[in-house]
């Protein structure tokens, strides 16, 4: 019988360390690089959208600031303050607005058709004031003046601009930028007293016309040319191509308050 030996030690061959393969460092190396390439991908779409988000963002907040300063000023359109003469209250007969011979408050007119559709013109008048400050386009005191305020919006180098005519003196002023253009239709009561809607050369008589609202339409592009777009139509139903910029088309229709005093 064999006889166990306390002082025996089995031994055995040494420990190995297993390293890993070639095929398994490459399935590592593709699966790092399919993260990296989801990652970059990630941020590339989000840098995008946060530039479409932006420009579209600044397209509206530029159409509300050129609406709210364009709609005060039509609904001035014609505005006359009052004044006693011989113990009478009347409004300001003195007061002509945009002409020398006749009332006419509110004009306008049509940018070219040909070869691509221009921005049109519009003009605002309305009465001064002594005593209480009337103010242009641009916010600057009227005062007391015989020929009352002018207020022109146009497009130039593609700003829609105010040009108002205070007596303390103003110069041209940019409202907004990345203008495309710019569009007006004004309302008028026909012999059927119907409201339609035509453009400046529809109206042959200013001082005849009765305008009751106007139409305003801009087209305003955005300022990076890296926006997935599509062609799209303009304010006139013109096709607009698609160049990488974004483009949006703001309708606003203003009452006169003032048609018919």
């Amino acid at each position: 019988m064999a006889r166990h030996n306390p002082f025996y030690r089995h031994r055995s061959g040494p420990h190995r360390h297993r390293g890993v393969s070639l095929i398994e460092l490459m399935i590592g190396i593709a699966i790092g690089m399919l993260i990296v390439v989801a990652a970059i991908g990630t941020m590339l779409y989000t840098r995008a959208s946060s530039t479409t988000i932006g420009d579209s963002a600044r397209l509206h907040q530029d159409a509300a600031t050129a609406f709210r300063i364009i709609g005060e000023t039509v609904r001035q359109t014609g505005a006359r303050r009052l004044v006693g003469t011989g113990g009478t209250v009347e409004f300001n007969p003195a007061f002509v607005g945009l002409s020398t011979t006749a009332v006419i408050t509110v004009s306008g007119t049509d940018g070219a058709t040909t070869p691509t559709i221009a921005a049109d013109t519009l003009n605002i008048s309305y009465d001064s004031d002594s005593v209480v400050d009337v103010t242009d386009c641009l916010g600057n005191i009227a005062g007391s003046t015989s020929t009352g305020v002018t207020n022109t919006f146009e497009v130039a180098s593609s700003n829609l601009r105010c040009d108002g005519n205070a007596a303390s003196g103003s110069t041209v002023q940019p409202l907004i930028q990345n203008v495309e253009d710019f569009q007006v239709w004004y309302g008028i009561r026909d012999a059927t007293e119907s409201l339609r809607y035509v453009s400046a050369s529809g109206i042959p008589d200013w001082s005849l016309a009765r305008v009751e609202t106007v139409m305003v339409c801009l087209r305003l592009s955005g300022e990076t040319r890296s926006n997935p777009t599509a062609a799209s139509v303009g304010c006139s139903g013109e096709a607009v191509a698609a160049d990488g910029r974004i483009r949006r088309v703001f309708t606003r229709v203003f009452n006169l308050r003032n048609a018919g005093v």
